[in-house]
């Protein structure tokens, strides 16, 4: 099943950005994912399996460098090609 998700990474350190620049790299080199970044979040699109493992992996990964809550929107389907148009 395709989803997409939004994630929010809010790392409790003053070297917060290169923590989220690094969390938000290491989810670009999963090559079956769609990353796509803007300024208040990181959205990942493809296979809910795919995007679970590669999730827990990094934020596990993220952990070990130190406090970083996280907020996640998870959605059904594939939504990168939505017609925003009307909106």
């Amino acid at each position: 099943m395709n989803i997409s998700v939004e994630i929010s990474m809010h790392p409790l350190s003053e070297n917060y950005l290169e923590r989220v620049d690094a969390f938000i790299k290491n989810l670009q080199n999963y090559p079956h994912l769609k990353v796509v970044v803007s300024p208040l979040s990181t959205q990942v699109f493809g296979d809910s399996s795919q995007i679970f493992s590669a999730l827990e992996k990094e934020i596990t990964q993220a952990f070990t460098e130190g406090q970083a809550p996280f907020v996640l929107k998870v959605l059904k389907d594939d939504l990168s090609n939505m017609d925003l148009s009307a909106y």
